[in-house]
C-alpha cells in the first residue's frame, strides 16, 4: 500500500482531493491529508509518505522548501506540485529534479488522478531491480566482505579480546565510527527455495543485500553481514555524524530520524526483494541506539524479537522498544533466545541442530519436522536401548524441545495433552521407535499451543483496533494512527487485519461509520452536519455521498423514512 499526502492551505481542494482518492480501493492508497507545510512536515516525520501532491504557493512553508525536506527525509518520494500558469517559472527549477511533476489548477480530477496513477507506477518499477541481481556477482568484494564479516561475528558473540577502535575500523574498510553508537537491525528471509545449491542460496542472500544496500545508503552509513543462521545483521550510523572528538548537539535528533528513516523505509525493502527475487523477508529493529560493548547484548534481544510473531504466513516489521511497550504482549510471553550449542559427532551435527532450533523458535512448522526426521528416524533401527549415540541423540533433541517448554512457560498447557515426564526417562519408553514417535507427538502438540498463542495475540490486537475505532469515529482514523496504538507498524497491521479477518480495515471503518451514522439518524431531533462530524466528515456533501454509496438512501431520506415507520431497503 502506498501513502499519499495532499497539501493546500485551502481547505477546500484538500478535503475534495482526499474524498476522490480515499475512495478509489483500486489505487491501493493510503491517504493523509495538511493544510500547511507545517502539517505536511508532521506527517513525514511520523511516517513514510511516497507521494505528496502539494500546492507549490503556501504561507510560511511553501511547495519548493517543501520539497527539499521530503527529499532529506524520504529520498524516494514522488512530488506533485499544483500550480498556475503564472507560477510556471517558480516550479521550473522544482521539475528538473527526478521524481517532481506538476498540474495546472486549471486541469479536471481526471487528469489530477492520472498524475498520481503515473506516480504509482514509477514507484513500482523502481522496485523491479533485476539489474542490481545480475551485477551481484560483479560487485562481490570476498576478501573485504568474509574479514569484516569474521569480525562482526565475533563482536555479535561478545569476544573480550576483539578491538574497537579507530586503527581496526580502518583497516577492515569499515565506514562506520567505533565511539559512536550504533543501530542494530536484523533480517531473516522466510521462504528460501529448500533446492537451492549452496551457491545459488549466497547468490540469493546477496542479492537481498543488494536491494537494501540500494535503499538505505542514501541516508545511512552501515555494514551489512549474514550470521551463522543466514539471517542479516545489519550496523547503522546516521549518515549526518562526523568524526569530530567533541560531541555534536544534535545528534540525538539524528539518531531519531534514522530510526524514522528505517521504519519507512524497510517496508519498501520488502516489497522490491517481493517484487524482485519473491523473497519473503521480516525485520526486527533496535529502536535505540546502543554503544559497541552492549552490540553482543542488543543483538540477541532482537533475535528474540524476530522469533517472537503475531499471526503466521506474513513478513513482519517489529521494533524492541516500542513492541516491549505494547500493553498487548507483557516481557514475560516472549521466549528467550539460547545461546547455542557445542559441536555434536555422528547425526548430530552442530548445524542441524543449530537448524532444529531455529525453526522451533520462528514457528516454521513443516521445516523443522524435516529436519527432526533426519536426526532421530534412524534410531528406530537401533535395538540396543544402552546405545551411546542413541542416548545422546535423544537426549540433545529432547534438551533443546524442554528449554523451549520451560522458556516460554508451556509445561502446564502441555500437561492437558501428554505427559511430559516421559521426555527425559528414556526408560518409560519400549524401544528408541516408541521414543520417537513421543519426541514427534510432544513436538506437534508445541506448535499447536505455538500457534493458538499467535492466533490469540493477533486476535487481541485485532479486537483492540476495532474498539478504537468504534470509540473514536470522529477524529482521524488513519492507517499510521491506528498502528500507534498497537505499536506495530502501518503496513504490516494491514496485512495482519486482513489475514485475521478476511476483510480489509477500512471496510471496518465504513461500516462502523455507517451503523453510527444509523444510530444517530434514528433520533427525533437531528442536523445532518453534526452527524457528519460525530463519524468523520468534515462536511456535510461528503457525509452525504458516503452514505448514500453505503446505505442506499440519503441521510435525509433515512431520517425521514424511520421518523415516518416507512420500510425502506437500505444496505
Amino acid at each position: 500500500m502506498h501513502r499519499l499526502l495532499i497539501v493546500d492551505d485551502e481547505e477546500i481542494i484538500v478535503n475534495g482531493l482526499y474524498e476522490i482518492f480515499s475512495s478509489m480501493r483500486a489505487l491501493d492508497l493510503d491517504v493523509y491529508k495538511a493544510y500547511s507545510g507545517e502539517e505536511a512536515i508532521e506527517w513525514l516525520n511520523r511516517t513514510r509518505i511516497d507521494i505528496v501532491l502539494t500546492d507549490i504557493r503556501m504561507p510560511e512553508i511553501n511547495g519548493l522548501e517543501l520539497m527539499d525536506i521530503i527529499h532529506r527525509s524520504w529520498p524516494q518520494c514522488r512530488v506533485i506540485f499544483l500550480t498556475g500558469y503564472d507560477e510556471f517559472e517558480y516550479v521550473y527549477k522544482a521539475i528538473q529534479h527526478n521524481g517532481v511533476s506538476y498540474i495546472l489548477k486549471t486541469e479536471d480530477h481526471d487528469k489530477v488522478i492520472s498524475v498520481v496513477e503515473e506516480a504509482i507506477k514509477e514507484i513500482q518499477k523502481g522496485i523491479k531491480i533485476e539489474d542490481l541481481i545480475h551485477k551481484a556477482k560483479e560487485q562481490m568484494n570476498m576478501a573485504r566482505d568474509l574479514f569484516q564479516k569474521d569480525y562482526f561475528i565475533h563482536l555479535l558473540h561478545g569476544d573480550p579480546s576483539l578491538n574497537i577502535t579507530k586503527l581496526q575500523f580502518e583497516q577492515l574498510e569499515i565506514p562506520m565510527y567505533p565511539d559512536k553508537p550504533v543501530i542494530l537491525l536484523l533480517g531473516h528471509v522466510d521462504n528460501i527455495p529448500a533446492d537451492l545449491s549452496y551457491w545459488d542460496k549466497i547468490q540469493y542472500l546477496y542479492s537481498v543485500k543488494l536491494v537494501m544496500s540500494r535503499y538505505l545508503n542514501t541516508n545511512t552509513r552501515s555494514v551489512n553481514v549474514l550470521n551463522e543462521s543466514y539471517r542479516f545483521v545489519l550496523f547503522i550510523q546516521p549518515k549526518e555524524l562526523q568524526a569530530a572528538n567533541s560531541e555534536q548537539p544534535e545528534t540525538a535528533a539524528f539518531y531519531a530520524k534514522t530510526i524514522s528513516f528505517l521504519k519507512g523505509t524497510l517496508e519498501v525493502i520488502q516489497a522490491a526483494c517481493t517484487e524482485s527475487i519473491n523473497a519473503s523477508i521480516s525485520f526486527a529493529l533496535g529502536g535505540e541506539p546502543c554503544v559497541w560493548e552492549d552490540v553482543s547484548k542488543k543483538y540477541h534481544s532482537l533475535n528474540q524479537l524476530l522469533n517472537f510473531r503475531i499471526g503466521t504466513g506474513i513478513e513482519m516489521l517489529l521494533i524492541d522498544k516500542e513492541f516491549k511497550n505494547n500493553i498487548l504482549n507483557t516481557a514475560s510471553e516472549v521466549p528467550e533466545l539460547e545461546a547455542g550449542s557445542e559441536a555434536l559427532e555422528g547425526i548430530l551435527r552442530q548445524k542441524e541442530l543449530h537448524t532444529l532450533e531455529l525453526y522451533l523458535e520462528s514457528g516454521q512448522r513443516d521445516k523443522f519436522f524435516e529436519t527432526l526426521i533426519r536426526l532421530i528416524d534412524p534410531l528406530k533401527a537401533i535395538r540396543s536401548k544402552n546405545s551411546n549415540i542413541a542416548i545422546e541423540a535423544y537426549y540433545k533433541v529432547a534438551l533443546s524441545l524442554l528449554s523451549y517448554i520451560n522458556r516460554c512457560k508451556l509445561t502446564q498447557k502441555i500437561a492437558f495433552c501428554i505427559d511430559q515426564n516421559r521426555l527425559m526417562r528414556i526408560d518409560k519408553h519400549e524401544s528408541w521407535e516408541e521414543g520417537v514417535e513421543y519426541i514427534y507427538s510432544l513436538s506437534d502438540i508445541i506448535f499447536k499451543i505455538q500457534s493458538e498463542e499467535q492466533n490469540k495475540r493477533a486476535d487481541s490486537e485485532i479486537n483492540h483496533i476495532q474498539g478504537f475505532i468504534e470509540q473514536h469515529l470522529s477524529e482521524d482514523l488513519s492507517l499510521v494512527r491506528l498502528a500507534e496504538q498497537v505499536y506495530l507498524n502501518p503496513s504490516y497491521l494491514s496485512r495482519l487485519y486482513k489475514q485475521v479477518t478476511g476483510t480489509n480495515l477500512s471496510d471496518f471503518i465504513d461500516n462502523a461509520r455507517r451503523k453510527k451514522a444509523k444510530e444517530l439518524l434514528e433520533k427525533q431531533s437531528v442536523k445532518i452536519h453534526e452527524v457528519a462530524k460525530s463519524v468523520g466528515y468534515e462536511s456535510a456533501a461528503s457525509f452525504t455521498r458516503f452514505f448514500r454509496k453505503v446505505a442506499g438512501c440519503s441521510p435525509q431520506e433515512y431520517h425521514e423514512a424511520y421518523l415516518t415507520g416507512k420500510q425502506m431497503t437500505t444496505k
